[in-house]
């Protein structure tokens, strides 16, 4: 019997005890329930790159659902469907659909910590509803008639679909992919081809958990004021889209306190605002009200937005519920924006009702 695997499986292991011990550093004198979120979340990380890096493969492309509201990381969008499958820049892929009601549609294209490409629903031509479009090296010759290109980098290796939406009742698009090179069916698993699988899902767990730690610990040194913005920092290590522009900071409150967030949305095809955890987890979207959309969101008679993040609503139309979690992230989303943009205002004010 080989020692290859129980070496390998050793290491993930350990990884994970590594995990769990950074968070419990992380949370040292902190609200133990952002701890116990540290473990949900490990857990969570390990399903998601469980499916990921174990059951995908790019040789035979799946277009699997990314997040959920029990798997969420990287400041997830709830009015976002996320698809992802793993790419081999040698190959070529079809990806192929008919639209539903969503209100944008992208294809992003990631190498490591870096976006390669990406195109937008924008930049597409569409035969009615239907679409394609082809992935690969070489531009395909123009007798193809192939209109929607993304090109293969070297350093490619995935692909992420997505999808927004204001409402959740709303109709998502038809996504299917096919790989257009021909390619020998799946052979059965091998030691060599299962340990280098779960190298990678303990890698990519170690990864995630570290990219995590690095935002939010520099998020919530600056509590109370505007301190993220992608336009100048650069969000890259959290698979975000070079479609949107990412303001926000970090809130810490008391529990008589609001944080109050004026401003003016700059014209885009969609806006929010949500909350998110430590981890950079949204919050509980399915019973809770944590994020507001454009077309949710009640303007002032000027159009500017006065939104309220609380863990009491305090009687305005435009509150975000902290769950009671005096501590959190609140991210706002500019999608596809255009001219100038002005960054919202935070201050802290007591909460009426409290």
């Amino acid at each position: 019997m080989s020692d290859l695997l129980q070496k390998i499986w050793t290491r993930v292991t350990g990884q994970m005890m590594a995990a769990g011990q950074k968070i419990d550093a992380l949370t040292e004198g902190r609200d133990p329930v952002e701890r116990a979120e540290g473990y949900r979340f490990l857990t969570r990380v390990m399903a998601t790159m469980i499916g990921f890096q174990m059951e995908q493969a790019p040789d035979w492309p799946t277009l699997m659902r990314v997040m959920s509201p029990t798997r969420k990381f990287y400041v997830d969008n709830p009015d976002t469907l996320y698809h992802r499958t793993p790419i081999d820049p040698r190959l070529r892929y079809r990806v192929y659909g008919r639209r539903g009601d969503e209100l944008y549609l992208a294809f992003c294209l990631y190498g490591a910590n870096r976006i390669l490409a990406n195109l937008h629903d924008g930049q597409m031509v569409f035969h009615g509803d239907e679409f394609e479009v082809v992935l690969s090296a070489q531009r395909p010759e123009a007798t193809e008639g192939i209109t929607n290109w993304l090109p293969l980098d070297n350093g490619v290796r995935t692909l992420v679909t997505r999808q927004y939406f204001t409402r959740r009742d709303q109709s998502p698009a038809t996504l299917k992919i096919q790989l257009l090179d021909p390619v020998s069916p799946p052979s059965a698993p091998t030691e060599t081809m299962i340990a280098g699988r779960l190298l990678s899902l303990g890698e990519a767990v170690t990864r995630t958990m570290k990219a995590t730690e690095m935002a939010s610990g520099a998020w919530l040194q600056r509590p109370n004021e505007v301190s993220i913005d992608s336009s100048a920092d650069g969000l890259s290590s959290l698979f975000a889209t070079p479609d949107n522009q990412y303001v926000g900071g970090w809130y810490k409150l008391a529990d008589d306190e609001m944080l109050v967030m004026e401003g003016r949305a700059p014209t885009c095809r969609y806006w929010s605002v949500q909350l998110c955890s430590r981890w950079l987890e949204s919050r509980d979207y399915v019973n809770r009200q944590v994020i507001l959309n454009h077309a949710q969101v009640s303007l002032e008679s000027d159009g500017t937005f006065r939104i309220v993040v609380a863990g009491r609503n305090p009687g305005v139309s435009n509150w975000l519920d902290t769950e009671g979690n005096r501590e959190g992230g609140v991210i706002f989303r500019w999608l596809l924006p255009q001219g100038d943009m002005e960054r919202p205002t935070f201050r802290v004010e007591k909460n009426p009702l409290s």
